[in-house]
């Protein structure tokens, strides 16, 4: 087993279930069997998606099995169980975030697909299961290896000489028309090929250092750049380079040790962790699950800052000049109260002029500002007008695209055009049905307070 995240997304995050509920692939091939849902709620996901306003909305990944590996469901519910504690470690499902997962079997193993909107529900503050960096990799590996070893499956073992893939060529490259993956698809055997090359002439102890793995390389083409993570070489015949990248292709590579690694990868003490492994891989879980738990703790207990006053109103920043002489009637407290004295009890110490509130009504007490109040909104429709602005921008742009497409002459444009405004229509009906859930789900909660108090 390997988690695989493939990345986070800024689409709707209908079209990514929906994608993974339908009963074909990408490449319109039918799933057989058909896709099964396992556990979360699309529903939800759809409305926590809907109510985040950042430009990444959710993440989606795998949970990919060999074709060996098989499973029961229950062992797979105890994996996403896990797999919540630890990489919301935390946070409460169904309270702090909420998720969806479903099971593919069409390529004769098992996927466990799961798709994780990124906001805490309770302060709308954004959550990262995977936050990019080393740790990432390390947490990832770390639950892999700990998963693996308790299913009793073999342990993921990468070959160090072998050039790594980018998740572009992974994951966009086989999905995608555009002139910039045609031209990867062409150098991409290329780039395979030359890998090979290279893990061959390392076994046959001819490249023992950097400097003689890139006089090897310029056999093939022109080296553009060379870094610390990285070679990119540009092929003979080619107009764009590419990155050489994996352990071998870095600097300070070990080629000695390397080549031990390559060569016992496929052993069988490598494909299973001992003991003093085991508890290796452990404590290295348990000490990034400790820390990813503290700091969601500490995200959740912080009150939400910055873009959260954008709703209020600011007045003048200067203060008034009847300041001044109202501290020359404060020094005279044995004379009668005046019209001057009113301001006395507006003006503490820490007391911020420049914000003008609302004036209170009779009988009543001032309010604070607060962005629910200067919306002059109550209750559960306050949610509502940010929503309806989002689909009415929508629709909008649907609208726009019809006429884009009736005045286009280009038959090519045209139908890129009603491709687009296709996807647009299916977002459109996601937005609208997300939209009536929450609300629907709003009106509920409200009535159940009312009806407590």
């Amino acid at each position: 087993m390997i988690n695989a995240v493939q990345g986070h997304r800024t689409n709707s995050v209908q079209e990514a279930i929906n994608y993974l509920k339908g009963d074909h692939d990408h490449n319109g091939v039918e799933r057989k069997p058909k896709p099964r849902f396992f556990t979360g709620s699309e529903n939800d996901c759809l409305i926590a998606c809907e109510s985040i306003d950042r430009k990444q909305k959710y993440v989606t990944g795998t949970l990919a099995f060999e074709p060996n590996e098989r499973p029961s469901d229950k062992e797979l519910m105890e994996v996403v169980k896990s797999f919540r504690a630890t990489f919301m470690a935390g946070l409460e499902h169904g309270v702090n975030f909420t998720d969806f997962w479903n099971i593919h079997e069409d390529k004769n193993r098992i996927e466990l697909n799961y798709v994780i909107p990124l906001t805490e529900l309770t302060t709308g503050k954004q959550i990262n299961p995977f936050p990019p960096g080393k740790a990432k990799e390390d947490f990832k590996d770390a639950f892999d290896a700990t998963w693996n070893h308790i299913l009793g499956f073999d342990q993921v073992v990468r070959d160090p000489l072998k050039a790594s893939s980018s998740k572009f060529e992974t994951k966009v490259l086989p999905h995608s028309d555009s002139a910039l993956a045609k031209q990867i698809k062409v150098s991409k055997p290329d780039k395979d090929n030359i890998s090979a090359n290279v893990a061959y002439q390392i076994h046959q102890g001819k490249i023992n250092s950097r400097q003689q793995l890139c006089d090897y390389l310029e056999n093939f083409g022109e080296i553009t750049r060379v870094n610390d993570k990285f070679i990119s070489l540009k092929i003979h015949g080619s107009q764009k380079a590419f990155r050489l990248k994996g352990p071998v292709y870095e600097h300070g590579a070990d080629f000695q040790k390397l080549k031990i690694e390559s060569a016992t990868k496929d052993a069988p003490y490598r494909r299973q962790l001992n003991d003093a492994d085991f508890q290796k891989v452990q404590s290295t879980l348990a000490r990034l699950t400790k820390s990813r738990k503290s700091f969601n703790q500490k995200l959740i207990a912080t009150p939400m800052t910055g873009r959260s006053n954008r709703n209020r109103l600011y007045g003048a920043k200067s203060i008034p000049k009847q300041s001044a002489p109202v501290k020359e009637v404060q020094q005279t407290p044995q004379k009668a109260p005046t019209q001057v004295q009113a301001p006395l009890t507006s003006t503490a110490p820490k007391q911020v002029p420049e914000i003008a509130q609302k004036q209170p009504t009779a009988g009543k007490p001032a309010m604070k500002d607060s962005p629910t109040k200067e919306s002059g909104s109550s209750g559960p429709t306050s949610m509502g007008s940010s929503s309806d602005a989002s689909i009415g921008n929508l629709q909008a742009q649907l609208s726009d695209l019809r006429n884009q497409i009736a005045n286009a002459k280009d038959p090519a444009k045209a139908a890129s055009l009603k491709i687009r405004a296709m996807k647009l229509e299916q977002q459109i009906g996601a937005a609208v049905e997300a939209d009536r859930i929450r609300k629907l789900k709003e009106s509920e909660r409200f009535s159940g307070i009312k009806k407590k108090y």
